[in-house]
């Protein structure tokens, strides 16, 4: 009875939002947020900070877990993982960004994260002194060297610098590597997630939201075209 009652109240709260005839933009400036999956604007809770700094870590902690003591963008330490990201998804006020390539991004998937292949289109550390590899950046992710004079602005354009992120690969490691080029170039990294990687999320709760289709094949072939290399 109580989740019929407080279901009733978003709906009744996300109605008298809408037909006060405020427009797409005050409404978020106000803290609704469009959410397909209740058909219109609900008022989300707050996100959380994106370090989780309740957690504890042992001197015998494993490699992850001393790395985000440290500071370290890792999963390990991220508010928002496996256990809540439920809460989370489907939001219009989130990017969600998925960095692994269209070959294993076609076969299993979350379905609103879109695929921005990590190794294949943002970074290699060779990109910007071999002319055949077309990635934005070359260098270290700490201090990515810019392969195109457009690099930064196409960044800009995938990543958008108004906008909460969230971030997912296999494991994790990508997203470290993604969130430290994000940093370098001056990203507000507090409202970065990495939310860890698709493998980590085989709780039924999750099947929902995901799409699994192992049988799909695909080869890709990158190419950057119009933009100018350094």
């Amino acid at each position: 009875m109580l989740k019929k009652i407080l279901v009733v109240a978003v709906l009744a709260a996300s109605l008298a939002a809408c037909s006060s005839g405020r427009t797409d933009e005050q409404l978020i400036e106000a803290g609704w947020v469009l959410n397909p999956a209740e058909n219109g604007y609900v008022f989300h809770k707050e996100l959380p900070a994106t370090i989780d700094t309740t957690k504890k870590y042992k001197p015998s902690a494993d490699a992850a877990e001393v790395a985000c003591a440290a500071g370290v963008y890792s999963a390990a330490c991220s508010s928002i993982n496996v256990d809540n990201l439920d809460e989370y998804l489907n939001r219009s006020d989130v990017v969600y960004i998925d960095l692994r390539d269209y070959k294993d991004y076609t076969q299993k998937h979350f379905k609103n994260f879109e695929v921005i292949p990590y190794f294949a289109f943002i970074f290699n550390k060779d990109a910007n002194t071999d002319e055949s590899l077309v990635q934005l950046y070359g260098g270290e992710p700490t201090a990515p060297v810019a392969v195109y004079k457009e690099s930064d602005a196409i960044l800009n354009a995938i990543f958008p610098k108004d906008k909460t992120i969230f971030l997912m690969c296999q494991s994790g490691a990508r997203v470290v590597w993604m969130m430290q080029i994000l940093e370098a170039k001056g990203y507000d990294m507090s409202k970065i997630y990495n939310v860890g990687g698709v493998g980590q999320y085989s709780a039924s709760k999750y099947a929902p939201f995901i799409t699994d289709s192992a049988e799909f094949r695909i080869e890709a072939t990158y190419s950057l075209d119009g933009a100018t290399r350094n």
